[in-house]
């Protein structure tokens, strides 16, 4: 009886070995993992996978935008391209395969009207001029270009002297046209300067007149320049002695106390002042003096 339940005990403990011993087998047999994850490298892991997500999303995002542009190239050309300073009055349209521009020629000639109607028409302007050049002197520089109908000089409100600016106005368009050919070209001692003239005159300053004023109805007074800075009141009315002076209006410099060179005189009667006027650009005190009728102030 003791040896039959010895036989048990050993069959069972056999039988429990062997069960060990296949679930041993059993778990050897199975197979490793591709990835092992480490102590210290999740963390790495992680990072990594979060950065191929972007790079995947950027070039996901980057495939897009070339879609993109090579649908906006793809787009055929507007009928109309305003190019700068044109605005909506240059039209194009495509040419051929080519891609060529051509402009619409009868909004290229309105443009180009609308341009020259910014200037005088036949009309130049020449600067540079010789100081000694006479109305005459130009006619004859520039004779062979043409004729000229209109000139008109400008001169220094102080001495009356020519300033080296003239308007000239020719006969035709092709002459002033023509005209500009001699810009740059030698007069004189002086090298010249001839422009179009535009259709806005040009703003006088305070210190000059253009031309010749004209006499203002009922005005007696006249503007006199050119002066010696030592002059007196009673040297004026001594050169003036034919005509009755009313008043003498000097402009005085506020420092020195001396003339600045030009002042207004008024007098009594119009057959003074047309008296007075006679001696414009004679001597007085070893200077031209220049007499003009007085030019109106500016409202």
């Amino acid at each position: 009886m003791a040896k039959a339940e010895k036989e048990l005990k050993t069959e069972k403990s056999n039988k429990r070995a062997k069960i060990m011993k296949t679930k041993k087998k059993n778990k050897v047999d199975l197979p490793i993992p591709s990835i092992i994850p480490q102590e210290g490298e999740k963390k790495e892991q992680v990072v990594n996978a979060e950065n191929e997500a972007k790079i995947q999303k950027s070039k996901k995002r980057a495939k897009i935008t070339k879609t993109k542009k090579k649908e906006k190239c793809d787009r055929p050309i507007p009928s109309t391209i305003p190019q700068e300073g044109e605005g909506k009055n240059q039209v194009v349209r495509p040419a051929g395969e080519s891609g060529e521009i051509e402009l619409n020629d009868d909004l290229a000639t309105d443009g180009k009207r609308e341009r020259e109607s910014n200037y005088a028409n036949k009309k130049v302007v020449v600067t540079g001029m010789p100081y000694t050049a006479t109305e005459q002197d130009i006619r004859d520089f520039f004779e062979k270009i043409g004729i000229i109908t209109k000139m008109r000089l400008t001169l220094f409100p102080d001495t009356g002297n020519f300033r080296g600016l003239a308007f000239l106005t020719f006969k035709t368009m092709e002459s002033a046209t023509k005209s500009l050919e001699l810009d740059g070209t030698k007069m004189g001692d002086r090298y010249i300067k001839v422009e179009r003239c535009r259709q806005d005159p040009p703003k006088k300053r305070k210190s000059e007149f253009l031309g010749e004023p004209e006499q203002i109805e009922g005005c007696l007074s006249v503007y006199i320049g050119n002066l010696a800075k030592n002059i007196t009141e009673d040297g004026i009315r001594n050169f003036f002695d034919k005509s009755k002076i009313t008043s003498i209006r000097l402009a005085m410099n506020k420092k020195t106390k001396k003339s600045r060179g030009f002042g207004h005189i008024d007098f009594k009667n119009s057959k003074s002042m047309e008296e007075a006027l006679k001696k414009n650009q004679t001597e007085f005190h070893g200077k031209p003096i220049k007499i003009s009728y007085a030019a109106p102030n500016k409202s």
